[in-house]
């Protein structure tokens, strides 16, 4: 178990009574700003500081955002505070005392607000530390989670699922932007540029989710601010590699800049095909050429 503060030196006791708002926040989704947008309502009315209590489910395998992240998503959404708390399960009996207490301990809340399912249940989205919070003497405000125009609850799961079927367009709908994979680009074989399409791999951390193989149209944002058509690999190169390492790589259209080491951010736009293994590298080049004509169709605008 951890705990620790994220993007402000505030003290605990300076956040006493305050309105707290708890969840998981993986992706912060269309679903994650109504919540915190209707917690911040909430603080308003009381007229007492909204804090954000991010927690961090360990046995997540794959996210789509960094804790860290979805801190900073929260605190630019008006939380004056964000403390993120890592726990092995999170309705598990440990993690329900360890939250329950800290939430107490530290801040004293005045209510804290969550999700809950629009059932006709009202079922609580962690009920087991629902029903902890209770037990010591802590208001918990419920609201309803967000929908799709189908009706069905956007989830950071049906997110991730999209995204390992390649439905692009319905994982950037729910989350309310593009997805996106941030690292920093580190050196690679070389190859992509001996055949003249030179790439960025992008390094990314083990616990990150990566869409399902294939080559998708995209924009990469650099750190100058500078925005690129880009095509987008992710595979393991099989007419050239047999390893089998999984790999991002982005070749960014008319750009050839040295840009090893630094932080870029691979934001996703559309699906164009399937990683497929060709007979040759002229076979290879072709298909290139192909699907970078194909991203300038798509990112013509």
């Amino acid at each position: 178990m951890a705990i620790r503060q994220v993007g402000t030196d505030r003290r605990p006791w300076e956040l006493q009574r305050a309105v707290v708002v708890l969840g998981e926040f993986d992706g912060f989704h269309l679903g994650h700003r109504q919540l915190a947008h209707d917690a911040a309502d909430v603080a308003g009315r009381l007229g007492r500081p909204l804090v954000a209590v991010v927690l961090d489910d360990s046995s997540t395998s794959k996210r789509l955002t960094s804790v860290d992240e979805r801190c900073w998503a929260l605190l630019a959404s008006g939380a004056a505070s964000a403390l993120a708390v890592t726990v092995d399960s999170i309705d598990g009996e440990g993690a329900v005392n360890t939250v329950a207490d800290t939430i107490l301990g530290r801040l004293n809340p005045a209510t804290v607000v969550m999700a809950c399912p629009p059932d006709e249940h009202g079922a609580s989205r962690y009920p087991s530390l629902r029903a902890g919070l209770a037990a010591r003497g802590i208001d918990v405000i419920e609201v309803p989670r967000w929908t799709d125009p189908d009706g069905e609850v956007i989830t950071s799961a049906r997110i991730r699922d999209a995204l390992g079927r390649a439905q692009i367009a319905h994982a950037n709908d729910w989350l309310g932007r593009s997805f996106t994979l941030a690292g920093t680009v580190v050196h690679g074989s070389g190859l992509g540029r001996t055949i003249g399409f030179p790439t960025a791999n992008l390094g990314l951390s083990d616990d990150q989710l990566v869409p399902m193989r294939g080559v998708y149209a995209a924009h990469v944002d650099l750190q100058d601010g500078s925005r690129h058509r880009s095509a987008v690999n992710i595979g393991v190169r099989p007419t050239v590699e047999h390893d089998g390492t999984l790999l991002v790589e982005a070749h960014l259209l008319d750009f050839d800049d040295d840009i090893y080491e630094q932080p870029i951010e691979v934001r996703f736009r559309r699906w164009l095909r399937h990683e497929q293994r060709f007979d040759g590298v002229d076979q290879l080049v072709e298909q290139l050429g192909r699907d970078i004509l194909q991203t300038r169709v798509v990112l013509r605008n």
